[in-house]
């Protein structure tokens, strides 16, 4: 008897510390202002894939870039005379914008990269599609910088980039192009750790790498 006492009592004591746990998760920056949407239903991948960019791709690339940069600032070229500081700023390694990388439709730059399987693209799908329809936003956090290392590409069967999504998990942003797939995928705040542990689960660097 004693001891069926002291495992209720145990037992009560869990439940109410898990229940504290709760509400300190559920008052947290993130989801103070959010509320759960009870009426989600999640989006097939048929209906996925059936989606623009997806639609048209014949391959998907994810990459990682400018890891050893952190930002866009290049720090001031020492006094050299014209001829040397011209040929000082041809060598000097500077951040890429992918947009530039696009135009070029080459990997100059670009440090990781790897082609998504099918199964890979329907879980990235789920991602873009599934995660903030799940929640209703009182109000939005919005972004302090932007500062992109990772992306995800888009080819066309000419093994051309037609569309990616420009992607800075340091301060959760993310650009598209063309502009319009932002009316179908929602980059609310719960996307991004989602996607970086996609990243990460692919060995694919999200972050800055200080060089030795």
């Amino acid at each position: 008897m004693i001891y069926k006492v002291h495992l209720l009592l145990c037992s009560l004591f869990l439940s109410f510390s898990f229940a504290q746990n709760k509400q300190k998760l559920t008052k947290s920056p993130m989801t103070e202002h959010i509320e759960i949407n009870k009426n989600f239903k999640p989006i097939s991948l048929n209906n996925r894939i059936s989606k623009f960019p997806f639609s048209k791709a014949a391959q998907i690339k994810i990459i990682s870039y400018n890891l050893s940069f952190r930002g866009y600032h290049i720090p001031d070229p020492p006094k050299l005379d014209s001829a040397n500081l011209k040929k000082y700023n041809e060598n000097i390694k500077k951040p890429i914008v992918l947009s530039n990388l696009m135009e070029n439709n080459d990997n100059k730059g670009v440090q990781q990269s790897k082609v998504l399987t099918l199964t890979e693209i329907s879980e990235l799908s789920h991602i873009l599609y599934n995660t903030c329809g799940k929640y209703y936003f009182k109000n939005r956090m919005g972004n302090k910088c932007f500062f992109p290392r990772n992306a995800i590409l888009f080819y066309d069967e000419n093994n051309q980039i037609f569309a990616y999504l420009d992607i800075c998990f340091e301060c959760s942003g993310i650009k598209f192009f063309p502009e319009n797939i932002s009316q179908s995928i929602d980059a609310c705040e719960f996307i991004y750790p989602e996607l970086k542990n996609f990243f990460k689960n692919k060995d694919l660097m999200t972050e800055y790498i200080l060089e030795k």
